[in-house]
C-alpha cells in the first residue's frame, strides 16, 4: 500500500509540474480534450449534463433564470468562464494533493492528526512551490492570490479530513458503548 500512496503523490505532482509548465494553458481547450476521450468511452460531457438537469427537480425557477442570466453573461463575457475553471481547476488539484499527502504520510506517522497536520503543511508548500514554479514559465504568471486559492483546495481536503476522523470517533465511541452495556 505505500507503494501505491507513493505512486499517487509523485504521479499528481508530476503532472501539477506538467500542466504548470505549460505556457499560457487554458482548461477550455483541456475540458476539450478530456471530453473528447470521455465519448470515446460514451460519456460526454454534454450527455452526462442533460442526464443530470433531466433529474432536477422542476421547482428550481429561481435557479433556471439565475443560471439562464448566468448563461447569457458568459455568452458575451467567455473569458469568465475560463477564469471560474482555472480557479476551479486550482482549488480540485490542490485538495487531491493534500488527500495523497494524507495517504503516503498515514503510513509514517502513527497517529492521525500528525498526518493531518502533515499533510496540511505539504499541500500548503505545494501551493506555494507551483506558484513560484509558475513565474519562471514564459506566459505564465505566479501569484500569492492563486496561492490563496489553492488553500481553499488545501483547506477542503483537511477539514473533510478532521470531519472524517470525528465521525470515526463518535461512531467508534458509540458502538463501545453498546459493547460494554
Amino acid at each position: 500500500m505505500k507503494k501505491k500512496a507513493w505512486f499517487f503523490v509523485l504521479a499528481i505532482l508530476a503532472i501539477l509540474y506538467y500542466l504548470s509548465s505549460i505556457p499560457g494553458l487554458r482548461v477550455l481547450p483541456v475540458l476539450s480534450q478530456i471530453n473528447s476521450i470521455l465519448r470515446t468511452f460514451d460519456m460526454g460531457i454534454s450527455r452526462l449534463a442533460a442526464a443530470i438537469a433531466a433529474r432536477l427537480p422542476s421547482e428550481l425557477g429561481h435557479a433556471q433564470t439565475l443560471s439562464s442570466d448566468f448563461y447569457a453573461y458568459a455568452q458575451r463575457n467567455p473569458v469568465i468562464i475560463e477564469f471560474m475553471l482555472r480557479k476551479a481547476a486550482h482549488v480540485f488539484v490542490f485538495f487531491v494533493i493534500t488527500i495523497a499527502f494524507f495517504l503516503l504520510l498515514r503510513h509514517y506517522l502513527h497517529k492521525p492528526w500528525q498526518a493531518i497536520l502533515a499533510s496540511f503543511a505539504a499541500g500548503t508548500l505545494m501551493a506555494f512551490i507551483d506558484e513560484y514554479h509558475q513565474s519562471l514559465v514564459d506566459g505564465r504568471h505566479g501569484t500569492l492570490v492563486d496561492v490563496g486559492i489553492d488553500m481553499i483546495g488545501v483547506l477542503a481536503a483537511t477539514f473533510l479530513l478532521i470531519f472524517s476522523f470525528w465521525l470515526t470517533s463518535q461512531y467508534r465511541s458509540s458502538t463501545n458503548k453498546t459493547i460494554s452495556s
